[in-house]
């Protein structure tokens, strides 16, 4: 009787603990699911994390590429422009130019004078029809092309003896044209009469020049800022994108010297600027400016910085230039 009772006993003990084995080898089965399904989810994330990163190369390696062929383009442009003649000419030897074309007589109304201001083109000026006539539209066109933020002066003869646009060097203050026996040198001749203080900035990552002048004949004053920046990496992944990150802050306090200067040398100087000639990377221009409320001038300076291309930088800073249409 007691094995009996006993026995039974027992026997539920079993079937108890037989059950609390089955729901744990059902829970181990969910974990070990679950657990397999994370590992995939890593596993695919790795892989998802490498054809990113792969992607992503080849989408840098496509806007090097892209931009090498754009640049190629922008020059196939310009050579198309059939510039046949560009050359600067000094402040003192614009002086002997402008005598000379304004020497030049016709016999009839055959000579063009235009002078445009930045941002305007040949249509913004007024009664233009016998004008576009007669340089027609391959000179029309070039004009047009030709970029300036100083404006362009054409003088051009409709017999095709003359043909002649001149950069600037300071920016013109009005548009106007005129077609008569002769060329109308006056407003050119007052540009370079005109005493101007000039505050240079030429700006690249890690080297830069300022600079002020009042004549073609020296510097007031002028600094070079040079600062430790690393060069351009060309690795994709983490680490290129750890690198610019590094260039880019070594890049704003090249930057953060550079306006601490312009600031320290417009201080120094006790002169009314009139105004900003600069050159350089664009970007980085405004950056060093945004804080300088004068009229910019943009010009494109092939000079490197260096001590020994001050004078350069000068002679450079005072030339126009001219091209044979």
């Amino acid at each position: 009787m007691l094995k009996k009772i006993f026995g039974n006993k027992e026997q539920v003990y079993i079937n108890k603990l037989e059950a609390q084995l089955k729901e744990l080898l059902l829970e181990n089965d969910s974990i070990t699911a679950r657990l397999e399904a994370k590992e995939e989810i890593t596993r695919k994330a790795v892989s998802q994390k490498q054809v990113v990163e792969e992607e992503l190369n080849s989408a840098n390696k496509k806007i090097e590429t892209f931009g090498f062929e754009l640049s190629k383009l922008r020059q196939k442009e310009t050579n198309e422009l059939n510039f046949r003649n560009v050359s600067n000419i000094s402040r003192q030897a614009m002086n002997r130019y402008l005598f000379q074309i304004s020497s030049i007589k016709a016999m009839e109304n055959s000579l063009i004078t235009v002078y445009l201001k930045s941002g305007e083109s040949l249509l913004d000026l007024q009664n233009t029809n016998e004008l576009l006539d007669s340089l027609g539209p391959k000179n029309i066109s070039f004009i047009d092309k030709i970029g300036s933020s100083t404006g362009i002066v054409v003088f051009y003869d409709t017999n095709q003896m003359i043909q002649e646009a001149v950069i600037p060097f300071l920016p013109l203050e009005s548009s106007s044209w005129k077609l008569e026996n002769s060329f109308d040198t006056v407003p050119f001749q007052n540009l370079l009469e005109k005493e101007v203080n000039l505050l240079i900035l030429l700006i690249h990552a890690g080297e830069s020049f300022i600079g002020i002048t009042c004549s073609p004949d020296s510097f007031i004053s002028h600094q070079i800022v040079r600062s430790s920046v690393k060069g351009k990496h060309t690795k994709g992944g983490w680490s290129q994108r750890r690198f610019e990150k590094l260039r880019d802050e070594d890049i704003q306090h090249h930057l953060e010297k550079v306006s601490s200067a312009l600031l320290s040398i417009i201080k120094e100087s006790s002169m009314e600027i009139d105004f900003i000639v600069a050159s350089g990377d664009s970007r980085l221009v405004f950056e060093s400016l945004k804080c300088f409320n004068y009229p910019l001038i943009e010009r494109n300076l092939d000079v490197s910085v260096d001590k020994n291309n001050v004078n350069k930088i000068l002679k450079d800073i005072w030339s126009s230039k001219r091209y044979e249409m």
